[in-house]
């Protein structure tokens, strides 16, 4: 349950429920004992937050390869602004803007790309998603980069 680990009326973590079986150890840096390497790096002391955290960026990686060579569009992210994904036609690195000077928002979609930018979205709106299931989103986003066309082959998955 939510408050298992959260505040009930606050929502922050409640470190010292943690502490039971981890210690005094960084909520970010938490590894079960059996936890594999998800992301092959070779790592297994990193926290789970780390595994996930590399496999987004893995992601994102692909969506940008994809996005380029099979929409023929390029795109870029901003976390802070709506719509998130903008089209970056010139490959400048920025947001393309239009003749009021607001970014363009992505605009050459295709169903694996839409799929794909969701589970990205997700697994970077949720501070806790390292948390909150991780398993799942592990899956997700090796399953994110495999239907784009990455390799998945250095991963395992849950």
């Amino acid at each position: 349950k939510c408050t298992d680990c959260h505040d009930v009326h606050a929502l922050a973590p409640q470190l010292e429920s943690c502490t039971g079986c981890h210690g005094e150890v960084a909520v970010a840096a938490i590894r079960m004992p059996s936890t594999p390497d998800y992301d092959g790096d070779g790592d297994v002391t990193d926290g789970i937050k780390g595994e996930v955290d590399t496999l987004a960026e893995v992601l994102f990686a692909e969506i940008q390869k994809y996005a380029e060579t099979t929409s023929a569009a390029p795109i870029l992210y901003d976390g802070h602004n709506y719509p998130y994904f903008m089209l970056d036609a010139d490959k400048n690195g920025e947001a393309d803007k239009n003749e009021k000077g607001g970014n363009i928002a992505y605009n050459a979609w295709t169903p694996r790309l839409l799929r794909a930018a969701y589970n990205y979205q997700y697994a970077q709106k949720d501070p806790g998603v390292f948390a909150h299931n991780p398993k799942y989103v592990v899956q997700f986003l090796i399953d994110s980069i495999a239907d784009l066309g990455g390799s998945v082959t250095a991963f395992t998955r849950p």
